[in-house]
């Protein structure tokens, strides 16, 4: 549905003509500053901020350093890797097989994945529901802070990891809660659902992404973090106490100190912030999934280890109030780098923030500054809904009850 059908409806509601909202007018050079500020203040080594309006127009600016000891400028181009923030195309495709009837949400994972020994060992391995996975409220825990894991993992930092062998890490582990009467953020639930969705594919999940969303979505510069050589993926710094290796510097030679490989579908993914700001106005206003998986995405589970309020959705985390308004979106961590996606649908702003470090925390926060910019690029846009809306309550004499229009949909819905 266009926006200018929405507006036509909200009209009609109102019994008066519409026009559509003004267009959103980002000044670049303002928020640039703004970036350049915060950098600075927080003592981050480098960002790259991309912002996507109700349009589609794509605004990218950079602060600080790719490269701190080369005294190398981040730039717009620069990849960064992303951390969870990979979980969204995960959660995607597996919408996209929910959608077209070839998985179900409710059905028990082990209908997939049960009778091979590595499944079969894992707690709640029995009861848990692919929606249970996709959610974090299975009951699995975190593998990769299995002492035992990272050992593994630290001595033979180049290892190429199969998630099964991973998920390994879990046997024995009594499960905090039992599926579907708790929640836990846990990287462990992602590999599951990659497993399944490879299953019903036969195909590689990283080939299923690219298939059915990068190549759809011309998202050229987003890769998946599968070996130490990334093409244009910048320094990252993760302090000397890192415990994924010991090592500040991310970055060798070329080469990454560690093979990210071993995050997999738990995140697993690099990209520009113009690419990873694209990507979230697609999947979390609804444009990519459609408006039924959209709905099953934002049914949310309460997630109170992510602050009040908050809820976990299928592939993204929902909170109705920030100063922005409502927000939908993922954060990343990987080490040597953050990443914050959000998108604000009464704005109709999409927003992506990518640090190259894990080190430094940032005050305010990543979340809280990319709100506060929202809130202020999005003003505008409000004054003129209060403005429409105080002049229908003068034309009609009732007060307006109609929900603003929705950000315009500017990404075509695909069936693959």
């Amino acid at each position: 549905m266009s926006r200018a059908i929405v507006l036509a409806a909200v009209a009609l509601a109102c019994g008066i003509a519409a026009a559509p909202l003004a267009a959103q007018r980002i000044d670049r050079e303002s928020v640039a500053s703004r970036l350049r500020a915060y950098v600075e203040h927080s003592q981050i080594p480098g960002a790259s901020l991309a912002i996507v309006d109700r349009e589609g127009r794509v605004t990218s600016v950079t602060a600080g350093f790719a490269d701190t000891t080369a005294r190398r400028a981040m730039r717009s181009r620069d990849r960064l890797l992303m951390g969870s923030v990979g979980k969204t195309y995960v959660a995607a495709v597996a919408l996209q097989l929910v959608r077209d009837g070839r998985l179900d949400l409710d059905a028990r994972v082990a209908s997939l994945l049960g009778g091979e020994g590595w499944f079969d060992s894992l707690p709640n391995a029995s009861t848990m529901t692919l929606r249970q996975v996709m959610s974090h409220s299975s009951g699995l825990v975190r593998y990769e802070f299995q002492p035992t894991f990272l050992a593994a993992l630290t001595g033979d930092p180049m290892r190429v990891w199969d998630p099964r062998d991973q998920l390994r890490f879990l046997h024995g582990r009594a499960a905090p809660f039992a599926a579907g009467a708790g929640w836990d953020y846990s990287d462990s639930n992602y590999l599951l659902v990659a497993l399944a969705v490879e299953r019903i594919t036969g195909e590689p999940i990283d080939v299923t992404i690219q298939r059915r969303v990068l190549r759809p979505l011309r998202l050229r510069e987003t890769m998946p973090s599968d070996s130490p050589r990334l093409a244009g993926v910048v320094q990252g710094y993760a302090g000397p106490d890192n415990p994924f290796g010991g090592s500040d510097v991310m970055l060798r030679n070329g080469s990454m100190v560690l093979n990210p490989q071993f995050e997999g579908a738990g995140g697993g993914y690099a990209a520009t912030a113009a690419d990873a700001a694209r990507w979230g106005a697609a999947y979390f206003s609804g444009s990519y999934l459609g408006e039924s998986s959209l709905r099953a995405a934002t049914t949310g589970v309460a997630a109170r280890q992510l602050g009040p309020g908050t809820r976990y959705g299928l592939g993204m985390i929902l909170r109705d109030s920030s100063v922005a308004g409502p927000v939908r979106f993922h954060s990343g961590f990987f080490p040597g780098y953050q990443a914050e996606l959000r998108h604000y649908p009464e704005l109709g702003l999409t927003v992506a923030l990518l640090i190259n470090s894990s080190v430094v925390r940032p005050r305010p926060s990543l979340g809280l500054w990319v709100d506060s910019l929202a809130e202020s690029l999005g003003r505008p846009v409000r004054a003129e809904r209060l403005e429409r809306s105080r002049e229908r309550e003068r034309r009609t004499g009732r007060r307006d009850t109609v929900a603003p229009p929705r950000p315009l949909r500017f990404v075509r819905l695909l069936r693959i």
